[in-house]
């Protein structure tokens, strides 16, 4: 075993079998089953809040979650070399979910409906709601606009454009109209309300759902990890954010959005008010966004070739895009 991680075994009140590196961490076989040991950079006050909110989707009934182990001190995060932090979690013998495989991508929904089913009426003092509410998305919709509108003011201001540049201005007013449409759309519900009850209704969401964030186990079940962008809001964010991940995938296929939202509707009942929002959701273009974002913030003489394909991914799929939103929502 790497002496690195010794020291830091040595912290916990278990008997390590066998240790190895994979994907940054350490997979650990112990007494008390399958765990995993890496850095973290978050505070303990966050990691208890994480803890918190696995603990009560478990005490509802909810399946495997990857729960904090803590050390002998009862502390969750423990001190490695270098003044490093690090953090042990329950681990799971299982593969990352397979995205061009329909009944995983349904799967996949159908986990995260039972999750939100199962992580509603916690209870939060105002001071750590305060703490962990997810943002208002009028305001990161408004800021959002702004930040196309300055970096389409910055690639006309340059006498020589490069490639990447030339094609973000000529799909700039497609992609915009779609975007200040999701803000009108917005504007026209009673969103700020809707938000506010959720919050009072103790409603949490997982913040990350995506096919990173799930293990399929060998009884086709699937274990959830990855909560720590865990926050107190509106659940459909977590449906929205899966969904576009995968008709992105599955080049808007229109059946299996049908499949996805028929799925989620099974186990959980989608309130109109956030099936309304979800359309919003979608309606943004949030990867033409990205692109435009990482573009403006980092070094602008070499785009990196992965945001081209970005860029050309949007461009082509804006269409469908648009016919399978109009589909699914009317």
């Amino acid at each position: 075993m790497d002496d690195r991680i010794t020291d830091l075994l040595a912290q916990y009140d278990l008997t390590v079998y066998r240790a190895s590196r994979v994907k940054g961490s350490w997979l650990l076989e112990t007494d008390q089953g399958l765990k995993s040991l890496g850095s973290c950079s978050y505070s303990e006050g966050k990691v208890r809040f994480e803890q918190k909110v696995k603990l009560f989707a478990k005490e509802q009934g909810f399946g495997l979650v990857d729960l904090y182990v803590p050390n002998r001190e009862e502390n969750f995060l423990v001190q490695g070399p270098y003044n490093e932090m690090f953090v042990m979690r329950d681990w799971f013998y299982g593969e990352e979910c397979n995205v061009k495989n329909r009944e995983d991508v349904l799967l996949m929904v159908e986990t995260l409906a039972e999750l939100h089913s199962c992580l509603k009426g916690m209870e939060l003092p105002e001071e750590e709601l305060e703490f962990c509410r997810q943002p208002g998305l009028t305001a990161v919709l408004e800021r959002r606009n702004k930040e196309l509108r300055r970096v389409r003011t910055y690639i006309r201001s340059k006498k020589q454009k490069s490639s990447f540049e030339q094609k973000f201005l000529s799909q700039f007013d497609r992609q915009y109209e779609q975007a200040e449409l999701a803000e009108e759309l917005l504007a026209k519900e009673d969103y700020e309300v809707y938000y506010k009850r959720a919050l009072s209704d103790g409603c949490m969401l997982h913040g990350s759902f995506t096919h990173h964030s799930v293990l399929v186990l060998p009884e086709q079940t699937m274990a959830v990890t990855g909560f720590d962008k865990a926050a107190a809001g509106i659940q459909i964010h977590d449906l929205y954010l899966l969904f576009r991940k995968m008709m992105e995938k599955w080049d808007w296929d229109i059946s299996l959005g049908d499949a996805m939202l028929e799925t989620y509707h099974r186990i959980r009942t989608v309130p109109k008010e956030e099936l309304t929002l979800l359309k919003v959701l979608l309606s943004y273009p949030e990867k033409f966004w990205k692109v435009a974002n990482q573009y403006y913030n980092n070094r602008k003489s070499w785009i990196p070739e992965k945001n081209m394909q970005k860029l050309l991914q949007t461009m082509e799929q804006a269409g469908k895009k648009e016919e399978s939103i109009r589909a699914l929502f009317t």
